[in-house]
């Protein structure tokens, strides 16, 4: 077994320094704050808030971690949590505004007496304003496709988020 690991672990070594590195063109760091629909209706809407890290691969594409949280009132109330990946693509530039679309896999942990956890997709799209070469200031509209109970989509909602970003870059 540890020879097949050694072996394993001289083949990655040596395919990742035969290939070229991957390309990182920044680091982003971003909050939001904003409107979240309740799921399936239950519950009331929220204010929710969240944390983006993300890398810039290249001018065109993002890929950015989201953790967002919302507490929705009614019934025994609902404190919900969700862990998303996405690959952004920045789609077209205007004067100072980007405009981007994406989505990916998420994980939804939601609580209301009881804890539960769920798999979903989510799409969405951004509009930010370039305010510097770093900073960015905008508004994301994503629904999140949440896959609850025997493959339905009961828990799925919709979240409208002002946003605000840096790109760490070495320039």
């Amino acid at each position: 077994m540890r020879k097949l690991l050694g072996s394993f672990t001289l083949v990655l070594l040596a395919v990742n320094l035969s290939a070229p590195a991957l390309a990182v063109d920044a680091f982003y760091l971003g909050g939001q704050i904003g409107h979240v629909t309740s799921p399936a209706n239950a519950f009331s809407n929220a204010i929710g808030f969240g944390v983006d890290l993300g890398v810039r691969t290249n001018p065109l594409l993002d890929l950015v971690f989201q953790i967002q949280h919302s507490s929705h009132n009614g019934g025994a109330g609902l404190s919900l949590n969700s862990a998303t990946v996405a690959a952004d693509f920045h789609f077209w530039e205007f004067n100072d505004f980007e405009f981007s679309l994406g989505g990916g896999p998420g994980f939804y942990f939601m609580s209301s007496g009881t804890s539960e956890t769920y798999f979903g997709l989510h799409i969405g799209s951004n509009v930010d304003v370039v305010v510097d070469d770093h900073l960015r200031v905008g508004l994301g509209l994503r629904y999140h496709g949440v896959f609850a109970g025997s493959g339905n989509s009961n828990g799925s909602y919709w979240t409208a988020m002002m946003r605000v970003g840096y790109l760490f870059s070495g320039n």
